[in-house]
C-alpha cells in the first residue's frame, strides 16, 4: 500500500476546509435573529440530529494511503490516490475509490493544499459522526464541504440525517445544510423534522463547545414529536428553548384534532401552540373521544 505524508498547508485539511461540489450549492443565509436563549436542554428536540462536524482542533500531518498507488502530477499541481484511498488527520478521515489533492506553491517554495476531491464510495468519519455519499469536494479557501450522491446519509450516536441533493458543512458560517427531501431524525426519541431545505446554525457555548441553536426549514415542513405533527411552508426552530415559529398553511395535528392557520408559535417539547390567521380565519377541529382529551389546553387558536 502506498502512503504519502503531506506537510505544509495540507495540515489544515478538516471540515473547516470542506467545500462546494456543485455550482447549485450556495452559502447559507445568516440565521434569523431574535431567538430566545432560554435553554431547556437540546436533547429534547429532533433538530439535534443536524449534528456539526468540526475537526479544526485536530493537529498533525495528513496521511494518505492507497492500495493502487499515489501519483504526483507536478505540471497539474495535484496528487492522485487510487484504490481504497484514505486521507486522515486527527479525528477526521476521508475514504473513497480515489482522492485528488490540488495544491499551489507559494513564493517561499512551500506548497499549500487548497482542495481535495473524493470520488466513489465516499465515507467521512469524525469523532462524532459518519457521512456516506458518492462524491465530496473540500475547499480550504471557502471553508466548506458538499457531499453528493444517491444515498446521502449522516449518522451520529443519536441522530440520522438524509437528503436527496446534498449534505453541506460550512465551517466559516457555522452552518450545516441538507438539501432536497431533507430529514433529520432523533434515533432515540423517534422525533423528526423534514423539509425541502434544512439549515442548522451553531455557536460556541460557555464551555467552548459548538452547539446547534437554530434550524431554518423551508418547503413542505413537518415537525413530528410526541404524537403531534406540525406542518407549514417554512419554520424557524429555536433549538435551545424548543420553540418553533411556523408560517404559511400551518396545520398542527394531534390524533384526530387539528388546528389550522397562517402563523403559529409552537412548543415542540410540550406540543402547546398558539395559532393566528394572518388575515384569514383560524380553524379548529376537535373530535370527541380523540386520544388528545386535553387538546384544548395544548392546541390554542
Amino acid at each position: 500500500m502506498s502512503r504519502l505524508i503531506a506537510l505544509g498547508a495540507i495540515l489544515s485539511l478538516s471540515v473547516a476546509g470542506l467545500a462546494v461540489a456543485q455550482q447549485s450549492s450556495s452559502v447559507p443565509a445568516a440565521p434569523i435573529q431574535g431567538s430566545s436563549p432560554n435553554a431547556q436542554g437540546p436533547s429534547q428536540s429532533p433538530a439535534g440530529a443536524l449534528g456539526n462536524i468540526d475537526t479544526s482542533s485536530s493537529a498533525g500531518p495528513v496521511e494518505i494511503d492507497a492500495s493502487e498507488g499515489i501519483e504526483w502530477r507536478r505540471d497539474e499541481s495535484v496528487y492522485i490516490a487510487r484504490g481504497n484511498a484514505r486521507a486522515a488527520r486527527g479525528d477526521l478521515s476521508v475514504s473513497a475509490d480515489s482522492l485528488i489533492a490540488h495544491y499551489r506553491e507559494a513564493t517561499d517554495g512551500k506548497t499549500t493544499i487548497y482542495m481535495v476531491e473524493a470520488d466513489g464510495g465516499v465515507v467521512i468519519v469524525s469523532k462524532d459522526a459518519r457521512i456516506v455519499g458518492d462524491r465530496a469536494v473540500y475547499d480550504l479557501d471557502k471553508g466548506s464541504a458538499v457531499i453528493t450522491g444517491k444515498d446521502l446519509k449522516a449518522t451520529s450516536k443519536q441522530g440520522l440525517v438524509t437528503a436527496r441533493d446534498s449534505l453541506e458543512y460550512w465551517n466559516n458560517q457555522s452552518a450545516v445544510v441538507a438539501r432536497g427531501n431533507a430529514r433529520a431524525a432523533d434515533k432515540v426519541k423517534g422525533d423528526e423534522i423534514r423539509a425541502d431545505l434544512l439549515t442548522g446554525y451553531f455557536r460556541i457555548d460557555s464551555t467552548g463547545t459548538r452547539r446547534l441553536y437554530q434550524v431554518q426549514a423551508t418547503g413542505n415542513v413537518q415537525i413530528l414529536s410526541g404524537g403531534s405533527i406540525a406542518r407549514a411552508a417554512k419554520a424557524v426552530y429555536n433549538y435551545e428553548n424548543n420553540m418553533a415559529s411556523l408560517d404559511g398553511a400551518v396545520k398542527i395535528t394531534r390524533g384526530k384534532n387539528q388546528l389550522n392557520g397562517e402563523h403559529a408559535v409552537y412548543n415542540v417539547k410540550t406540543g402547546q401552540a398558539k395559532v393566528t390567521g394572518g388575515g384569514s380565519q383560524v380553524k379548529t377541529l376537535l373530535v370527541p373521544g380523540s386520544e388528545s382529551g386535553s387538546v384544548s389546553g395544548v392546541l390554542k387558536p
